[in-house]
């Protein structure tokens, strides 16, 4: 029996920014149709700011389970490595043997990106600026996948070092801006893409009908967004499950007192029609992105099903 094996530049081959995105409306629409195994996500503290996760799901009960391993490790830009590394596992849905190991991190780009240009097309779907803060992965992963959902947007970047955003503004066909107030105070759409333990921005720079996602506070310390800014905002979640405990902003605004968790929808809700959003066009929308399992379920099935019909990836012995 063998394992397949697949290289990040196997994933890139196959899985395009669009096929990210329908696997990512099949991963919400079944997890807000309870139809997805969905435990919940381990986080291990370690040194230098870093943490390890560990997502695990099935998008159907009768599915593969998929698990993915890695680290966020803030520290390694001055090693000039990624800040996020990861693999992930698919068993056997009958037999529960390895079936495929998955480079993560070129997943985890393309599931996340897909998923919060999902939230948009609900949440702003008319949008004619969407901003970017940060020049990392999922910086550029994000540029990639609003090009499919808001063809039609300018594409702006902001990032603390210049010459990083000028070179991710010419490669993704976007703009780079140098002054980070004005940028969020004319955006329609504002992606923060960063591992900040603080607010990257101000609360008070963001102005009425705006649409913020925050991609970075994906655990209790990490607070890329102002608290505050939840306490005049309808606050839409990937998963609200994981975002009441694991995303900062969420936490500390719900902890204060200042958002109440009724108020709290999450993404799968919208796409199932249990929820709806009445927005008025002032009205500001926070998005937040913590990540589950689900979405590395639904693109490995996705990119897996894909390898095995084009020969793609390196088969291995498993012994």
């Amino acid at each position: 029996m063998t394992v397949r094996i697949l290289s990040a530049t196997d994933v890139r081959h196959i899985f395009t920014p669009q096929l990210a995105l329908e696997s990512q409306r099949e991963a919400f629409t079944r997890l807000g149709a309870g139809e997805a195994v969905q435990p919940p996500r381990l986080l291990v503290a370690g040194p230098e700011e870093s943490v390890s996760f560990c997502y695990s799901s099935r998008i159907a009960p009768d599915a593969p389970a998929v698990s993915k391993f890695g680290s966020v490790n803030p520290a390694n830009k001055a090693r000039g490595l990624g800040a996020v590394h990861s693999v992930i596992t698919v068993l056997d849905a009958e037999t529960g043997a390895p079936r495929a190991i998955i480079n993560g991190d070129s997943v985890t780009g393309l599931r996340t990106s897909a998923a919060t240009t999902l939230a948009m097309q609900q949440l702003a779907p008319s949008a004619a600026t969407v901003l970017v803060v940060g020049t990392g992965a999922q910086a550029r992963a994000h540029l990639d996948a609003f090009a499919v959902t808001h063809p039609d947007a300018e594409l702006r970047i902001f990032g603390r070092n210049p010459l990083a955003a000028a070179e991710v503004a010419g490669s993704h066909g976007a703009v780079a801006e140098e002054d980070l107030e004005q940028s969020v105070r004319s955006a329609d759409i504002i992606v923060l893409c960063t591992s900040s333990l603080t607010p990257v921005i101000e609360d008070a720079w963001v102005t009425n009908g705006t649409t913020v996602a925050s991609v970075g506070s994906f655990a209790p310390d990490r607070v890329e967004l102002p608290p505050t800014l939840l306490a005049r905002s309808t606050v839409v979640v990937d998963y609200r499950a994981s975002a009441l405990t694991d995303s900062g902003p969420v936490v500390e605004a719900v902890g204060s007192g200042a958002v109440d968790t009724d108020r709290i929808a999450d993404l799968g809700a919208l796409l199932t029609g249990t929820a709806t959003l009445d927005r008025g066009a002032a009205d500001i929308v926070t998005y937040f992105s913590v990540g589950v399992g689900v979405q590395d379920a639904a693109a490995a099935a996705v990119i897996l099903a894909a390898a095995e019909e084009n020969g793609v990836g390196t088969q291995a012995d498993r012994g």
